[in-house]
């Protein structure tokens, strides 16, 4: 799949809207792939032994009234539950990339709000009660990407992941309506059923300078990072304590870096090489983010 990269002039290129290379990985060499169209998008789904990787894709989404795409998101996230549960299979991670996500739709609105109000009534349907969201949803990260359509990938276990918060962060689907009239429906990170190798994965959802549910150090490209790392190894920490290795270190081995001015990937990556010049997988990608006053975010895969 395609991949943005940081060359040696430190230049990087608009994301592609795909996950990142290790989900090919966990799929494993020769998944069964299918295709089907339907009346809301193109579903491409590829079945590995221990994992399915389900994708939608929105046409035109760009274009679409704001009450039509809020339903088609609603029905491409329920033909992914349809999928999985089918295949008796249990959502983990999911990216979703909006073409020109902070384009005005409708009073008070971008098209990013209108993507959360169809997810969240998705997710309605499919886990049931918002009371219910803290043990059933998965990790995730939303972003903007150029072009015309709306992609939604999913990937899932073969048994259930465990959700992981940020104990500095309020969890994203408790945000207050000052983000829109339907919270973003994600855990922070997800910790898959069982070992992959030797190790437990813990993945990680777009991270950013949020404090609270409020964005911070707004302007400061250099301040949002460390806030970032400093999300990131709150994080870690959750889960070492849930999993029962305090102390273990655990420690990243593949991010994916967003970043809204190019410019700016040299001080970025000075500050993620020093917090975590272990990682040698760091992919970077120019992306508008889910709030306008972001700059940077952060996700990725660790091991626990």
């Amino acid at each position: 799949m395609p991949k943005s990269t940081v060359s040696s002039l430190l230049t990087v290129a608009p994301l592609a809207p795909f996950p990142p290379p290790w989900v090919d990985t966990l799929l494993g060499p020769a998944p069964v792939i299918s295709r089907t169209e339907t009346a809301h998008g193109t579903v491409v789904v590829r079945t590995g032994p221990r994992f399915t990787h389900v994708s939608v894709t929105i046409p035109h989404a760009h274009v679409l009234a704001p009450d039509v795409l809020a339903a088609d998101v609603r029905d491409a996230y329920l033909s992914v539950a349809t999928t999985l549960n089918a295949q008796q299979r249990h959502p983990v991670r999911f990216w979703n990339f909006v073409p020109h996500i902070h384009t005005p739709s409708g009073e008070g609105l971008d098209r990013y709000m209108v993507f959360n109000g169809g997810r969240f009534a998705a997710c309605e349907h499919w886990h049931g009660s918002p009371n219910d969201f803290d043990h059933t949803l998965a990790a995730a990260s939303g972003v903007g990407v150029l072009g015309e359509a709306l992609a939604i990938h999913c990937l899932a276990a073969d048994a259930p992941g465990s959700p992981v918060e940020n104990p500095r962060q309020v969890p994203a689907y408790k945000y207050s309506r000052r983000y829109g009239p339907r919270p973003p429906c994600f855990a922070r990170a997800t910790q898959l059923p069982h070992p992959i190798g030797e190790a437990w994965w813990l993945l990680v959802a777009g991270t950013a300078s949020i404090r609270g549910e409020q964005t911070v150090h707004v302007g400061d490209v250099a301040a949002q990072t460390v806030e970032t790392l400093d999300n990131l190894d709150a994080l870690l920490a959750a889960a070492e304590t849930r999993h029962g290795t305090d102390g273990a270190q655990a420690r990243f081995t593949s991010l994916r870096v967003y970043l809204v001015g190019r410019e700016d990937v040299g001080v970025v990556r000075a500050l993620v090489a020093a917090r975590y010049g272990e990682c040698v997988d760091i992919e970077y990608a120019q992306a508008e983010l889910c709030r306008a006053d972001l700059l940077v975010e952060i996700e990725g895969v660790a091991e626990l």
